[in-house]
């Protein structure tokens, strides 16, 4: 039986990341009380990437704790010897591993480890039982998004990671058949979970009657899967060649990068796609005449930037999918989005109507923005009720979320 559960962030991730781990750990706790076998719940975050107090003052409400720790890199000696301290052999294969430490028990005291993503730079030591929560698998279809030389170099250590796990945890269908067909992850180790979304933190939300807003919002950040080159060019066809009517406002964790007139270090400017990419905009009177980059926002003017949008846009290749389709139809926002399987599974499981498009077709996207301008208003009288979102909400699936862990462990 679980009866202590330590929830791992491995990398400082921030926004909907963050809120998601924040989530999952409400779910296990509440969960595990409704099935009447009450599990303690831990958040581990690096050391030094957040403002505890700012970041996690929620979860103390809920009695979980929030600990931070660092990675340490162990020779396969030193892992073989923790293991036989346990009384456990094991046949280790790799020559290092890593362990978090966090200066107390580094985590011991834990019956299950459960790590929020696969993004680990080394094998975990086979110290205890721990899951993985399988965001996606960007780089079997876009790869792309890794330097060429770092073909099958730079997600071994993630597929490893998959493989290692006592389970996996998918929210989607496609990313469940990707840890299977493509992490090579036993079907049998592999759960698909139900989506993690609370919309009840939204603050600002407008009449469905409202008219036509004037901006689009398109929430993103500087990765390549994020497919910018093709949705500024779509952007220029929309303005220069359809007459687009609305401007746009781009938000998201470390989306000002992008924006040539914001400073960055020079370790974010050596990075070839972002420095392309601020050239581009640069070079395009259109775009920074059209274009305004707001960056990460606090909670209610996120809120409040959803509320006033004409409509959200969505031009990613493909990844996880994203909630914020959720979260604008809670706004009154509806989404154009990239029609890929995971984005028509969210809109499928939310009863949200949404309009798809081909996001390899810099035309096909700009034909859509086109397109949505008058048909905006129409999808808003169709979104879902706020009373209908709400039963998508992380308190309803608490208890099937500690199912499927009760059932990994029993």
């Amino acid at each position: 039986m679980l009866k202590h559960i330590t929830i791992f962030l491995p990398i400082p991730y921030r926004g909907g990341s963050l809120r998601v781990t924040k989530t999952i750990a409400r779910m296990i706790s509440k969960g595990s009380q409704h099935a009447g076998t009450p599990c303690r719940v831990r958040v581990a975050v690096l050391a030094g990437e957040y403002d505890l107090d700012a970041a996690f003052a929620d979860l103390a409400d809920d009695g979980i704790e929030v600990r931070e720790f660092s990675w340490r890199t162990i020779p396969r000696k030193e892992a073989e010897a923790i293991k036989r301290n346990q009384n456990e052999s094991a046949v280790l294969e790799f020559d290092q591993y890593q362990l978090p430490e966090d200066g107390i028990d580094n985590f011991c005291d834990s019956d299950c480890w459960f790590v929020v993503s696969d993004r680990l730079a080394l094998p975990l030591a086979p110290v205890k039982p721990y899951l993985v929560f399988a965001t996606d698998y960007i780089q079997r279809y876009f790869p792309g998004i890794f330097p060429k030389s770092g073909w099958g170099k730079i997600d071994h250590s993630f597929l490893q990671a998959a493989r290692l796990a006592t389970a996996v945890i998918a929210t989607t269908p496609q990313t469940m058949q990707d840890a299977i067909t493509y992490a090579g992850v036993p079907a049998s180790k592999v759960h698909l979970a139900p989506m993690d979304f609370d919309p009840t933190w939204m603050s600002v939300v407008h009449s469905a009657q409202e008219p036509k807003r004037p901006y689009i919002v398109w929430p993103t950040n500087p990765a390549q899967h994020k497919n910018h080159v093709r949705a500024f060019d779509a952007l220029v066809r929309y303005y220069e060649e359809l007459e687009g009517a609305l401007d746009v406002k781009i938000l998201g964790p470390n989306s000002r990068w992008l924006d040539p007139k914001f400073g960055v270090n020079p370790q974010v400017m050596a990075i070839d796609y972002v420095r392309d990419l601020r050239t581009k905009i640069a070079d395009s009177q259109v775009i920074r005449k059209h274009v305004q980059f707001l960056g990460e926002l606090s909670d209610d003017r996120y809120a409040a930037t959803l509320s006033g949008a004409a409509f959200l846009w969505h031009p990613t290749l493909i990844d996880n999918g994203t909630f914020v389709v959720a979260e604008a139809a809670w706004c009154g926002c509806p989404s154009l989005a990239s029609g890929y399987p995971q984005m028509r599974y969210i809109g499928e499981r939310f009863a949200i109507p949404m309009e798809f498009f081909n996001a390899s077709s810099v035309q096909a996207m700009a034909n859509a923005l086109k397109y949505m301008e008058s048909k905006a208003d129409e999808i808003r009288q169709s979104l879902p009720s706020r009373e209908s979102l709400a039963r998508h909400s992380w308190q309803n699936y608490a208890s099937e979320y500690w199912d499927i862990l009760h059932r990994i462990f029993a």
